[in-house]
């Protein structure tokens, strides 16, 4: 992209920054663009995040006075915290990690913007060069203090960043050993119930319901987790497609969720051709964690719909519950690992069994590796559908 043509009048790099602020920041929102998958589908406004206040940042800490001390503590990073729009970087930090973002992802942004914004400035500062005979004497000052506030607003970001990782790690032990132990408890409780031999026939086949119930729950979090852990080794999940009648896959997913919970209603409606090329033990498994999902957060005296119905060039399976409707905030991070929609007010049976926040995860990795596509929609009307769109055909030599 050709870079535009400014006024060839002296203008200091802060100046030049605040008056193209909006230009830096369409900048920096086209390259967050290009970073990963997730952010085609991140709002404007979810993308340019801080930009604007970073920005801002630096420009008042361009245009005020440091000793030559504070200004290489600056450069190593090690600056106090600063306030208001100062603390902009550090949000940014945290909430890049929310949306999925890499650590090196979010280096780039900061790399991105300090190359666009010196690339800006030195174009018309060249310019006024060749009309002025030369470059002004506090070029090489102003390249300084912006580079050492871009790397104090760096050094914050990161830190924020790598504190919500810890976070995020301390918060997966934790609700890993909570939810093993819940299951794992009722398995034990139950056991000794059916040590006692007054137990009359109805009591004992409660009994195996819940043993059944507490290992299919144990079940579903060990197979995500071991999905999990094979993303994050960077092999991905294997996909192995053959023929796929997705009508029988739905039927298999929906005894699979009905055996765990004889308490919730479903309904099911299949129409057209759902044959495709697939990996059916796989396409079940994701439409397993759509519906556990639906159980988790649905409304327990509602029914959950299960619905598949082929076109001519793709097929579409929506699983949809009538419980309270996500935030719209948390719409663009659902399907990433270790997040958990809230819900307001949730109570004790919408809590997650296997509240890990993999489910969705595995799900959308499992629906990419097919070449297709995965949304979620949620208003308190229509409640909350999950829709997987996957081609008929599909070229699985990069997925396995």
């Amino acid at each position: 992209m050709d870079l535009p043509t400014y006024p060839v009048s002296p203008m200091s790099l802060s100046a030049f920054i605040s008056k193209n602020l909006d230009e830096i920041v369409d900048e920096w929102e086209t390259f967050a663009k290009t970073l990963l998958p997730v952010a085609g589908s991140m709002t404007s406004l979810a993308l340019r995040d801080h930009c604007r206040d970073i920005l801002l940042a630096a420009v008042a800490d361009m245009n005020t006075r440091e000793t030559e001390r504070e200004r290489a503590t600056k450069s190593k990073g090690n600056a106090p915290l600063g306030i208001g729009a100062e603390t902009a970087a550090t949000e940014h930090g945290a909430l890049r990690h929310l949306s999925g973002f890499d650590l090196v992802q979010l280096v780039a942004e900061f790399r991105a913007l300090r190359a666009s914004v010196l690339a800006l400035w030195k174009r018309r500062e060249s310019i006024g060069a060749q009309a002025d005979g030369g470059a002004g004497a506090s070029e090489v000052e102003e390249i300084t203090r912006f580079n050492e506030a871009i790397d104090q607003a760096l050094a914050e970001s990161v830190d924020s960043y790598s504190s919500a990782v810890s976070t995020s790690r301390d918060m997966f032990l934790a609700v890993l050993g909570h939810d093993l132990r819940s299951p794992l408890s009722a398995i034990s409780a139950t056991g000794r119930l059916l040590l006692e031999s007054q137990l009359s026939d109805e009591a004992r086949r409660d009994a195996a319901m819940r043993i059944l119930r507490a290992s299919t729950a144990m079940d579903l979090l060990i197979s995500d987790l071991l999905e999990f852990t094979r993303t994050q080794l960077g092999s991905g999940i294997p996909v192995e497609p053959t023929t796929c009648d997705l009508g029988p896959v739905c039927a298999a997913a929906l005894e699979t969720i009905r055996t765990g919970n004889p308490e919730q209603s479903f309904e099911e409606h299949s129409s057209g051709d759902l044959v495709i090329s697939g990996d059916a033990p796989r396409l079940q498994q994701a439409l397993v964690n759509l519906l556990s999902n639906a159980v988790q957060h649905g409304d327990r005296g509602r029914p959950i719909s299960l619905i598949a119905e082929g076109a001519d060039e793709e097929v579409e399976v929506r699983v949809t519950n009538l419980g309270r409707p996500i935030p719209a905030s948390a719409l663009q991070t659902i399907f990433e690992p270790l997040v958990r929609a809230p819900t307001a007010n949730a109570e004790s049976h919408e809590q997650s069994k296997t509240s890990l926040g993999l489910g969705l995860f595995i799900v959308r990795e499992i629906v990419v590796g097919h070449g297709g596509t995965v949304t979620v929609q949620s208003s308190m009307d229509a409640g909350t559908s999950f829709t997987i769109r996957l081609p008929r055909a599909h070229d699985f030599s990069t997925h396995t």
